[in-house]
């Protein structure tokens, strides 16, 4: 189109036409994102309220497990004499299909003490490092020794430790690994369940119970 062929009226009304397309389209827009933005808060809305009632379900089954397993554990800790203050049990059927594991997860922790019993290693380990072999093994403590990136000990390096010292029979080395021991302070984060169980192809397959492993 010649806007220049146009008279004045006809470019005002070009003008208003396209000003109330426009405005037009700017409502349409408008429109679209408010019946989004109910959609959003009707799907969340409805989504939640089914979640809220998955999650009071699920937390209501694992504690009633937890309760029922209370007396299975207490019987085998009778039974079996086994000691009490486990941190996981872990339970298998007779035919071996179907396991199901459950306890406390645990951050390892450790009192003040456990520098003295560090230090008190360390410096038996300064008095070893005269040949190859016990080079290897000063190598092979200091290894133990060393910290995670919380910046702790893992417990079961310790009991690493431990077999070592009990075999140097120093008796330096053996009261440092027993500091060590004696600071040790877990502390339970979470009670969990984990269920594993064998397929009709008898391949071992975890049962999922969290949503991020459905």
């Amino acid at each position: 189109m010649d806007l220049s062929t146009l008279s004045v009226e006809e470019r005002a009304a070009l003008k208003a036409q396209l000003d109330a397309e426009e405005k037009a389209e700017r409502n349409r827009i408008e429109r679209e994102r408010e019946t989004y933005k109910q959609l959003v808060d009707a799907t969340v809305k409805a989504s939640v309220t089914k979640l809220q009632s998955l999650s009071s379900e699920m937390m209501r089954i694992k504690q009633e497990v937890f309760n029922e397993f209370g007396t299975v554990i207490k019987l085998k800790n009778e039974l079996f004499k086994v000691k009490s203050g486990r941190q996981t049990d872990t339970f298998t059927t007779s035919d071996s299909r179907m396991s199901l594991t459950l306890g406390n997860r645990v951050n390892e922790g450790w009192d003040d003490t456990v520098e003295a019993g560090i230090d008190m290693v360390k410096e038996y380990i300064k008095t070893m490092a005269k040949d190859e072999n016990s080079a290897n093994l000063v190598d092979t403590v200091m290894s133990l020794l060393a910290k995670d990136r919380k910046g702790a000990l893992k417990a079961n390096k310790v009991l690493e430790l431990e077999k070592l010292a009990i075999k140097s029979k120093d008796e330096r080395f053996l009261e440092g690994i027993n500091i060590i021991k004696a600071a040790y302070r877990p502390v339970p984060t979470c009670q969990f369940i984990q269920v594993e169980m064998k397929n009709e192809q008898g391949n071992t397959v975890n049962l999922p119970l969290s949503l991020s492993a459905m």
